[in-house]
């Protein structure tokens, strides 16, 4: 294992124009982290120079430090490698929303849409956060998805101040380079990145909750949602036409302004979900993959049977009959646990629980395992009538551990809230719902 000061390093999780980001263990107490560490590609260097590099670093870390807010990443160390580069180190979080919306680097593409109960929740949190640091005047300058983690309890945590704006004091480069992301930056930003204000992100957030909602990003004229769905109605328009503004003045002048008018916005009622026809004599059910693959993201749709944003090419139409420890699906054979686990696991720990099932004959079957993808995939419409994803938590049951691996170090998992199959660490927390052949 490679060292970072202290830290055993397990893999890096990332790279961007000022540094790498770690998986680490903290020795001893082995707790997981991420470490960022000051590792600046060539040109940046050449143009900045590392000294001015290592001040805007250490600058990041002390801004972080500060933070005692909880949709913040926080630094909670700072110390220099072998190399004598800095670094600092944040908790380890697996999620992140651009990951989530399936935003890729060809970002005119569409993304994920999210249901609209799921934007309020996190968008709520995300303008709280900017309330936050605008009132400690921190201009963030880079809100985009992938700047935005989300923990195992569903809660955000905005990342990545290394372009921030700091009671004046900021990253300070050639007058020709762009601060901020293509698409998220508001056009005072474009103009004159040093001068802006908290208003600069507010219109990054309309930019992210608008595609949130709609998968794609908004047009130069209309922020219509009331056209695309009955669910929304024409405040939310008003909402949208103003956080939207290209000049500044005529936005919300404040998060906490915003944030208000987010929470006024109500929902009408979502479409009714079609009920499945009874099934025909002599049906024979669904047979979906059982056995694991190991497959690589590029190569996986053929197996998932998945469009490109990884979620299903064909719905399965679910015929449930519920029994007090299980339910079993008459269209695909399949017996599902009635319940996920308790709490989160790793994926070491969710095969030890499928283990204890099978030991302890869990509703006298001794067959139990973790389910394919594909299997996942076939209650996203169970899921959408909030069926089978109960629990005593919302949140329980949203992410679960499929037997399907990405490699050694990962693996593949489903979002059932969200309704598509991706990729993690084999150390990241996923509930588990363990599946059987029906009897």
């Amino acid at each position: 294992m490679q060292q970072i000061g202290r830290y055993q390093v397990i893999r890096r999780l990332g790279k961007g124009g000022m540094g790498s980001v770690y998986k680490a263990i903290v020795p001893v107490i082995d707790k997981v982290v991420a470490i960022k560490l000051l590792d600046p590609n060539e040109l940046l260097e050449d143009i900045l120079g590392f000294d001015q590099l290592r001040e805007i670093f250490t600058f990041e870390a002390r801004t972080m430090a500060a933070f005692n807010q909880p949709f913040l990443v926080t630094a909670n160390d700072f110390d220099h490698d072998q190399r004598g580069r800095p670094f600092f180190v944040m908790d380890y979080i697996c999620n992140n929303l651009g990951e989530m919306m399936g935003e890729t680097f060809r970002i005119e593409e569409d993304s994920r849409v999210i249901r609209a109960t799921k934007v309020l929740h996190y968008g709520r949190q995300i303008l709280a956060a900017l309330d936050f640091l605008h009132h400690h005047n921190i201009v963030h300058r880079d809100i985009k998805p992938q700047n935005i983690l989300v923990t195992d309890e569903d809660t955000v945590k905005i990342c990545d101040f290394g372009m921030a704006l700091v009671e004046g004091v900021s990253f300070s480069g050639p007058d020709n380079m762009q601060i901020g992301s293509p698409c998220y930056t508001p056009p005072e930003q474009r103009k004159n990145p040093k001068a802006v204000d908290g208003r600069a992100d507010l219109y990054s957030v309309g930019v992210l909750l608008y595609r949130m909602l709609t998968g794609a990003l908004p047009g130069m004229q209309s922020f219509s949602l009331s056209l695309i769905n009955p669910q929304y109605d024409s405040s939310w328009d008003v909402f949208f036409a103003k956080a939207l503004c290209w000049r500044p003045e005529e936005r919300f002048q404040s998060a906490a302004e915003m944030l208000a008018a987010f929470e006024r916005l109500t929902l009408g009622p979502a479409a009714p979900t079609a009920e499945c026809p009874l099934p025909a004599p002599g049906e024979i059910p669904v047979r979906l993959r059982s056995e694991p693959v190991d497959v690589r993201r590029s190569r996986a749709r053929p197996h998932f049977a998945v469009n490109a944003l990884f979620s299903p090419l064909e719905s399965v139409c679910n015929r449930l009959e519920e029994g007090e420890e299980v339910v079993i699906d008459r269209t695909t054979g399949l017996m599902w646990q009635r319940q996920s686990s308790r709490y989160p696991l790793t994926l070491a720990g969710a095969r030890q629980y499928v283990d204890r099932l099978n030991a302890q004959s869990h509703a006298r079957c001794r067959n139990w395992r973790l389910p394919t993808v594909n299997e996942l995939l076939s209650l996203l419409s169970v899921a959408e009538r909030r069926e089978l994803t109960g629990g005593s938590t919302a949140r329980r049951g949203q992410w679960l551990w499929s037997c399907d691996r990405h490699g050694q170090h990962e693996s593949w998992y489903v979002n059932v809230s969200m309704g598509y199959a991706g990729v993690q660490d084999i150390y990241c927390l996923n509930y588990v719902r363990a599946v059987a052949a029906a009897v």
